[in-house]
């Protein structure tokens, strides 16, 4: 090609225009004759160093910018025209388009910090299923139908893309999707590129060691819209992403019509998401009308890259319906939590990209549910890139693993043991290994059955990068052989299989190992070598890598050691070490310690067991101790928003602090009059609940996870014969239930004894009762056996080991064990029941969701409800043994604090609906992470009734694993409740009020508006279960509803009362049952939310928290944020651990400080003024009870009725 066709529109003189140029380079060391050099100014050294050696190897021409001194050009000495350009990178672009020529009749490119790689795969994936011979280019080269070229860098250089997109061009290729980075595009990599249209996925913050700020990051992507994109061309968006408004309005200002695909989307609308197993069921509307699709893809961020690429395909002139149906195929890639091999004990070994602190975090949250072992991982941190990432990755591997070894990964110039050195300083418990092969040798052979090892860092990528070369290395290769030279490699074990595997019982873990391939993650996909290569459906948990962000130029690292000519280190600057001629620019928390317990009542009631552990304090926050439960009031605590943080626990106990009831008060069994009583609903098969309820499918049908739900109206009822009036037990059928025998009753009076009620606690026990004397840890029911004949029990309940023991009068039941016989008598009573039963469990919430069920079902029927928090392994069956026969609605709670004790209880209630509330970091001592306490919750599912129904937080972050688990254990109905998204029991409307929230909601196909009587966003969200299920049960909605308003949070967990000054009114807020970080976050929450009057004040008077170790200073300093977050104006401290937060007060902010309640009392009533609104808050130990009792006697308190 001459050179004055070459150079366009440059000013040549006539006799160097002439002068024929065969080619275009910009390494003076691949220079061959006639050859055009770009001399351009790299990271690290600059081409014009190398002008004279270009020309002693014969260039035809030389390029340089117009900064270039002419000192530099001496050396050409007039052996060939010099072009001088202000833009040489941007003018060798369009010189390579224009010696090229040739490219795909239709390009499209998508740019954005993360997605890029997935939505140029996919489009080419649309592409060819639409019958287009297609191409993808970007982080993991070049692919084709043909096979796949590996490149270097996301977007690759000039010349190098010009010259493939005319290879593609020659070959076919009539189709191609390009990556776009910000580093490309601001090095001008891709002009001359005809773009017909081209997208955005979204922008964070990242890169800025390359570009000075976000602004002028976002400033580079714009140039794929303003400059690049084709007059006319499509953009193609998710009006909801990060920066998608700046995109859309650079689009307008520029003439390009914009697709908008998503949420908030027109043309490709995302109406409704669901999951049935790992597939995505999106309900999508376009101008062609509605449709469902099923997308093969996990996680949410999948959704967007899957909507932009098919909008990318129908811009390039695929119809709409063939692009969504392609949908349905797509495909994941490798490198990406890409499983590679397994042990034969089950431990399995994954490669990951994942290579900076967020990404690593996520990746191993991902693995996490595969490992029934441990979690290992082997990873290290690039040099010369951002040295902060360092430790933080260092913590994340700490947090989340359970053995780290750090290695290298591409340490490049600088010393490697220092790069290790700064992640170990946040895992000081890691192992450190230097040399990379060795690491991973060294994990493989840790590798015990169950294990999970991730190999992270490099992926898909081929090198190491020591100094200022590049090492042949693969973490495939070297994993692979490892597992070769320990145990059998299984090198086609995919992920698809590895969980069907599960499912089957085999493998290396349960069939809930699925996991988190279902969790929310984003990153750069990798696209296997050939588009006839195989990708499993479900994904080598593809993506999880860099999930929260990608790494936008993170290919970039690693340089093409196949091709010696190749070298753009777009960051690295590594391509110069002989001759530098460069194209581009750089680029757990301590354990608590139990506090005291108070002194208990002279008799309480048996405790639960949670192993050897100290006795725990009565405390209802998610503290990891067991959490002792009030037996007179539901446990309720407003929470904030996201931790759903409940005052609850997993396992009541009943030995009580001194100013709470330490017994239990008569199981409550709520009746309505007749008229508004709807039938008995009998226990039926699982075929006639199908029948009755539409969604519930026929067994032999393959279901969804997320079905339709029954209908808002009762099910069609069986006939069921009138109850005749009859006692709770009669004396015959325990004795059946339980195998017992009785001593000291005639036998003519067996078949004639009524029994009224069941107990465990002789102060509470009424005339006719029979009492259970359980073992407890520190007392021993059988103590209390002669009390309990004194208050009137018509029979004990007794152990055979321990009738010598008591008084030879006494009227017994004698058992093997008391606790056994209890569960006994449960299991009767439930086989005995027609009552539709509901079992709650969940992290927290389970007693507030348990009461307002009691209260909801109420008006539908005779209810009966556990009492307080009676969830463990007395609780359980001693509720179930006291629900009346006549009960039309059973109610369960159902707690835990390990893993495998919900299993026995929900196989005791057998419920017809199962809800779990949420899963937080609760108990999280006893797991190691929120999956495996997902895991633990899961094991509700193992109960429901055949037919029965799961209700499940859409809004939780475990609900896709939830999910996954319900359909394992053959759960065939799954429905969700939430306030975020599109749930099938949805929070339309909330709205705060004093003392209550206001809501509207959708109840499966429902509309109603109705009020829960006390403030609390965590409320609302199990508000919508309890709705859900009355639906399911076939109760009245509308009652429950209303119902609802009556609701109350308890003393010492929110509750709110008003409080009568001399000239108006003050708004008390008690939460001083106890605290813990969490909760004290969630109590300022409240705080913040409730109305003010000004000039009335927000005051938070806060006590210690305790049991929080070494780091205690730190967290109660902490607090100072959410008190401002909230708008607190006042703060009060009590307690010596509490002056931390008092440290770093602002005086403005500093109301009084006492290192006791008591002290403070005064001081607190004289400051009380008309409007306030005043939060009450600290651990027992800190007494903080009595504060409020003495602002309740000081002033008198209204009615606190909701408004």
């Amino acid at each position: 090609m001459l050179l004055k066709d070459l150079t366009g529109e440059q000013v040549l003189a006539a006799a160097e225009g002439e002068t024929e140029i065969a080619g275009l380079c910009a390494d003076s060391r691949a220079v061959s004759g006639n050859q055009l050099f770009a001399a351009l100014k790299g990271a690290r050294v600059d081409g014009t160093s190398f002008i004279g050696d270009a020309c002693e190897a014969g260039a035809g021409a030389i390029l340089v910018g117009s900064d270039v001194p002419y000192e530099a050009l001496e050396t050409v000495g007039g052996r060939c025209p010099v072009i001088v350009s202000d833009d040489p990178r941007r003018t060798l672009a369009l010189m390579a388009a224009r010696f090229y020529q040739r490219q795909p009749e239709s390009i499209v490119a998508v740019t954005g910090t993360s997605g890029k790689t997935s939505v140029a795969v996919f489009v080419r994936q649309i592409l060819a299923a639409a019958g287009h011979a297609a191409a993808s280019l970007g982080t993991i080269g070049t692919v084709t139908s043909h096979g796949a070229q590996y490149g270097s860098l996301t977007t690759p250089d000039p010349i190098s893309l010009h010259e493939t997109l005319a290879q593609l061009a020659d070959d076919g290729i009539t189709h191609a999707a390009l990556e776009a980075s910000s580093h490309g595009l601001d090095q001008r990599r891709l002009d001359g590129v005809r773009i017909r249209a081209a997208a955005f996925t979204n922008l964070g913050r990242d890169h800025l060691d390359y570009h000075p700020d976000v602004e002028h990051y976002l400033a580079a992507k714009l140039r794929l819209f303003d400059t690049l994109l084709e007059p006319g061309g499509a953009v193609v968006l998710e009006p909801s992403a990060p920066y998608a408004d700046r995109v859309a309005a650079c689009a307008a200002e520029h003439g390009h019509p914009v697709f908008t695909v998503g949420e908030g989307g027109k043309d490709i609308a995302l109406l409704d998401i669901r999951h049935d197993g790992f597939v995505q069921v999106l309900t999508l509307e376009t101008a062609e009308g509605t449709r469902e699709v099923r997308l093969p893809l996990a996680g949410r961020f999948q959704v967007s890259n899957a909507l932009i690429a098919a909008g990318l395909a129908i811009a390039a002139g695929v119809p709409t319906s063939q692009a969504l149906d392609a949908l349905e195929h797509l495909e994941g890639a490798p490198g990406r939590l890409e499983l590679v091999g397994q042990t034969s004990g089950g431990a399995m070994v994954f490669v990951d990209y994942a290579h900076k602190p967020d990404a690593l975090d996520t990746a191993l949250a991902a693995l996490r549910p595969f490992a029934s072992g441990r979690l290992l991982v082997v990873f290290g941190a690039g040099g010369d890139r951002d040295a902060g990432k360092r430790p933080l990755m260092g913590a994340a591997a700490a947090r989340q693993a359970d053995l780290v070894i750090v290695t290298d990964d591409n340490p490049r110039s600088e010393d490697p043991e220092a790069i290790r050195a700064a992640i170990l300083e946040a895992a000081p418990e890691a192992v450190e290994i230097g040399d990379r092969k060795a690491a991973i040798e060294a994990a493989v052979d840790m590798l015990q059955p169950g294990d999970v090892l991730c190999i992270a860092g490099k992926g898909h990528e081929p090198g190491q990068i020591v100094g200022d070369r590049v090492l042949p290395f693969s973490d495939h290769e070297v994993a692979r052989a490892a597992l070769a030279q320990n145990e059998t490699v299984d090198d086609d074990l995919f992920l698809s299989e590895m969980v069907d595997a599960m499912l089957a019982g085999r493998g290396g873990g349960s069939g809930s190992g699925a996991l988190e391939l279902l969790e929310d993650l984003d990153a750069p996909e990798a696209q296997e070598a050939s588009d006839t290569a195989t990708t499993p459906p479900v994904q080598d948990a593809s993506d999880a890598s860099e999930a929260a962000m990608e790494s936008e130029e993170g290919a970039d690292d690693l340089l093409d050691v196949a091709q010696d000519d190749g070298l753009f280190a777009d960051e690295a600057g590594l391509a110069e070490t002989q001759a530098p001629d460069s194209l581009s620019e750089p680029e757990p928390e301590p354990e608590p310690e139990p506090e005291p317990e108070p002194e208990p009542e002279p008799e309480p009631e048996p405790e639960p067991e949670p192993e050897p552990e100290p006795e725990p304090e009565p405390e209802p926050e998610p503290e990891p101790e067991p959490v002792l439960e009030e037996v007179e009031e539901p446990e309720v605590v407003p929470a904030a928003d996201s931790a759903q943080v409940e005052a609850t626990a997993d396992h009541a106990d009943e030995a009580l602090a001194d100013d709470l009831p330490a017994h239990e008060e008569a199981a409550p069994e709520v009746s309505v009059p007749e008229e508004v009583a709807p039938e008995v609903i009998e226990e039926a098969s699982a075929e006639a609940r199908d029948e009755t309820h539409p969604a519930a499918e026929a067994e032999d049908e393959v279901t969804e996870d997320v079905a339709a739900v029954a209908p808002i109206t009762a099910p069609e009822e069986a006939e069921v014969e009138p109850l005749e009036p009859r006692p709770l037990w009669w004396l015959r059928e325990m004795i059946e239930a339980t195998g017992g025998r009785c001593v000291g009753i005639p036998a003519a009076e067996i078949d004639g004894t009524e029994i009224g009620g069941i107990s465990i606690d002789s102060r509470t026990l009424e005339p006719g009762d029979a009492f259970v004397a359980i073992l407890g840890d520190r007392f021993d029911g059988h103590d209390f056996v002669a009390a309990a004949l004194a208050a009137g029990a018509a029979v004990a309940i007794v152990a055979e080991d321990r009738l010598g023991d008591l008084a030879p009068d006494g009227r017994y039941l004698v058992v093997a064990d008391p606790l056994e016989a209890l569960r006994d008598l449960g299991r009767a009573a439930r086989a005995r029941s027609h009552a539709r039963i509901v079992a709650v469990t969940g992290s927290v919430g389970k007693t507030s969701t348990k009461d307002m069920l009691a209260l909801a079902l109420a008006p539908s029927g005779q209810t009966h409800a556990a009492v307080s928090s009676f969830n463990n392994h007395w609780g359980v069956p001693l509720t179930l043994a006291r629900m009346p026969v006549e009960a039309r609605y059973g109610i369960f709670e159902i707690g835990m604090n390990h893993a495998g004790e919900i299993t026995p209880l929900v196989q005791m209630v057998r419920p017809h609906v199962a809800i779990i509330t949420t899963v937080q970091p609760v108990h999280l001592e006893f797991f190691g992470s929120l999956e495996r306490i997902a895991q633990a919750k899961a094991e509700i599912f193992t109960g429901i009734e055949p037919g029965g129904l799961a209700l499940l937080n859409d809004d939780n972050s475990q609900f896709d694993l939830l999910t996954f688990l319900a359909k394992t254990a053959g759960v065939r109905r799954i429905a969700t409740f939430g306030r975020e998204g599109q749930a099938d029991a949805q929070a339309l409307m909330v709205k705060a009020k004093t003392g209550c929230t206001s809501i509207s909601a959708r109840i499966f196909d429902r509309d109603i508006t109705y009020k829960v009587g006390a403030p609390g966003t965590h409320l609302v969200t199990n508000s919508l279960a309890v709705l859900a299920a009355v639906a399911e049960l076939g109760g009245d909605l509308a009652l429950a509803g209303l119902e609802l308003a009556n609701f109350r949070a308890p003393k010492g967990r929110g509750a709110q009362v008003q409080l009568r000054l001399a000239e108006g009114r003050a708004t008390l807020i008690d939460e001083s049952y106890n605290a813990n970080p969490a909760s004290m976050r969630a109590a300022l929450n409240l705080l913040g939310e409730t109305p003010i009057s000004r000039p009335g004040r927000r005051i938070a008077v806060l006590g210690d928290m305790l049991e929080l170790g070494k780091a205690e200073r730190a967290m109660h300093a902490d607090l100072l944020a959410p008190l401002e977050a909230s708008g607190v104006d006042l703060v009060y401290c009590v307690g010596t651990r509490i002056h931390a937060l008092w440290d770093v007060l602002p005086k403005p902010m500093r109301g009084a400080y006492s290192e006791d309640a008591a002290s403070l009392r005064p001081l607190l009533l004289e400051d009380v003024r008309p409007g306030d609104v005043i939060m009450i808050k600290g651990s027992l130990g800190t007494r903080m009870g009595p504060l409020v009792e003495a602002l309740r006697r000081e002033f008198p308190v209204e009615d606190d009725g909701a408004e």
